[in-house]
């Protein structure tokens, strides 16, 4: 397969990712780079109430981008939960 068809299935992949596999993925990511404690990390919890500071969440926007393969701007306003960060994945993965 050609790189270029590599790239537009797994973008295709990507789309269909139920929400809560886009989490444990995103908890896989996080507790591996980012000191945060996997257990506190579910939909309703709170970034900065998890120990997710400014740098943590670029970071974290950093590796997003690398593992569901999108783009998300950081012009855009910085979520403050975790059910955020996944709806910002989801809106992107539907347009990537």
């Amino acid at each position: 397969m050609r790189h270029a068809e590599r790239h537009t299935s797994d973008k295709m992949a990507m789309v269909d990712l139920s929400r809560a596999l886009i989490l444990q993925r995103l908890k896989a990511i996080v507790v591996d780079r980012i000191d945060v404690n996997p257990e506190s990390l579910h939909s309703n919890a709170n970034l900065r109430d998890i120990g997710v500071d400014s740098f943590s969440m670029i970071e974290l926007v950093f590796l997003a981008e690398e593992e569901f393969k999108i783009r998300i701007p950081l012009d855009e306003e910085m979520p403050e939960t975790v059910a955020q960060v996944l709806d910002i994945i989801e809106a992107r993965l539907r347009v990537a």
